[in-house]
C-alpha cells in the first residue's frame, strides 16, 4: 500500500477515535436516558410521577379513552387543567374528579370586562341556567358544546357486520332480546360511544359487557355508536313495567335537569331514557342506589329514591313515546 494511502487511513482512524472520545466527553450521561435508546431507562420511566404532561403521554396505553376525550370540544385543553397533576400513575384511571365545576368552568367561561368573547364562549353566571348546581348537569366536561357533536358518517353494511357481535343481547336492530337489557336503537350515539369506551378501559365493569367491548376495535367504536343511534327505536311492550307510570312522572322531575323533561337530554352525551325497557331502567337505578355502579350525580339521586320510586320512574320513562322528537 502506498505510504500516502496508509497515512490517510491512519489519519481517518485517528479522527474517528478522537471524535468518539470527544462525544463521550462532552455528552452528558443522561442524554439518551429517555431518547432513542430507552432499554435501561424503562424502570426509571415506570417509576416517574405523572406531573403536567400533555394527553399524548396517555395514548400508548389508553388509546380508547384518549380517543373519547380528544374527540370533544375540549380536545385542546390539557387534562391537568381540570384534574390537576396526578400524584403518580392514576390507579385504573381514577384521576381526581373536580367536585365544583361551576367554579372551575367559570375560570375560562365567565363573562367579564376585558375578556375576549370571540374564541371562547362567555356566559353570565347570574342568568345562565341559575338553577343548575353544577355545569356538568347539562354539559359533558369533555365535549361541553351541546350542539357540537355532529353525526358520524359510516358505511351501513360495515357497521351492521360489526354490530352482529352485539345482536345476541341487544338485537339485530338494536331492540334488546331481554327486557333486562337496554335497547340501543335510537340511543344517543355519543353516549353509546362513551359507554363502550368505559367498558374497554375498565372504568365500568360488567361480566358480560366488559369482555365483549374488548373485542371492538377502537376504530369501530364511533361507527357502532352511530349505527345504533341511527336505527328506529321501539317502545317496550305495554304491561311490562312493575311500577305506576303516573306516580313516576312526579319522581321524574328530579331527572329533568340532566335527562330532559321528556326523557331526552339536552346534551347527547347523556343517555336518552324515553321508551327504554323498564326492567333495565329499574336495574340501573338500583345499581346506583346500592353502590354497584357509581357516578357523582346519579349515585346520590338514586340513593334518595325508594324501591317503589325506582319502579314508578322506570315505568314512566318506559311509557313515553320514543319516536316523538320533543325535548
Amino acid at each position: 500500500m502506498p505510504k500516502h494511502i496508509a497515512r490517510l487511513v491512519l489519519l481517518m482512524v485517528a479522527f474517528i477515535v478522537i471524535a468518539v472520545a470527544a462525544k463521550s466527553f462532552f455528552t452528558r450521561d443522561s442524554f439518551y436516558r429517555f431518547g432513542h435508546y430507552r432499554a435501561d431507562s424503562v424502570p426509571a420511566i415506570a417509576g416517574m410521577a405523572i406531573s403536567y404532561q400533555t394527553p399524548k403521554a396517555c395514548i400508548s396505553c389508553h388509546a380508547p379513552r384518549h380517543a373519547e376525550w380528544s374527540g370533544g370540544n375540549h380536545k385542546t385543553v390539557i387534562c391537568e387543567v381540570c384534574h390537576g397533576a396526578a400524584p403518580g400513575h392514576p390507579d385504573k384511571l381514577k384521576v381526581v374528579i373536580p367536585p365544583d365545576t361551576l367554579r372551575l368552568c367559570s375560570q375560562c367561561h365567565e363573562k367579564m370586562p376585558g375578556r375576549p368573547e370571540t374564541s371562547i364562549r362567555q356566559i353570565d353566571l347570574r342568568t345562565h341556567h341559575p338553577d343548575a348546581a353544577q355545569c356538568i348537569a347539562c354539559h359533558n366536561p369533555h365535549a361541553p358544546k351541546i350542539a357540537g357533536n355532529g353525526a358520524t358518517a359510516f358505511d351501513h353494511k360495515v357497521a351492521a357486520d360489526a354490530a352482529a357481535t352485539c345482536a345476541s343481547c341487544h338485537g339485530a336492530n338494536g331492540i334488546a332480546t331481554n327486557d333486562a337489557w337496554p335497547n340501543l336503537a335510537g340511543q344517543n350515539a355519543a353516549f353509546i360511544a362513551r359507554s363502550i369506551g368505559s367498558f374497554k378501559t375498565g372504568a365500568r365493569t360488567n361480566e358480560t359487557m366488559a369482555p365483549m367491548a374488548q373485542t371492538v376495535d377502537d376504530a369501530n367504536v364511533a361507527t357502532l355508536a352511530a349505527y345504533f343511534g341511527s336505527l328506529p327505536c321501539r317502545n317496550a311492550p305495554a304491561g311490562h313495567a312493575k311500577g305506576n307510570a303516573a306516580q313516576g312522572k312526579a319522581v321524574a322531575q328530579q331527572c329533568a335537569t340532566c335527562h330532559g323533561p321528556g326523557g331526552r337530554p339536552v346534551n347527547t352525551a347523556w343517555p336518552s331514557l324515553v321508551g327504554q325497557n323498564p326492567a333495565y331502567l329499574e336495574a340501573a337505578l338500583t345499581a346506583f342506589k346500592e353502590g354497584q355502579r357509581s357516578n357523582t350525580y346519579m349515585s346520590p339521586v338514586a340513593a334518595a329514591l325508594s324501591s317503589q320510586d325506582i319502579s314508578n320512574v322506570a315505568a314512566y320513562f318506559a311509557s313515553l313515546n320514543c319516536s316523538a322528537r320533543s325535548q
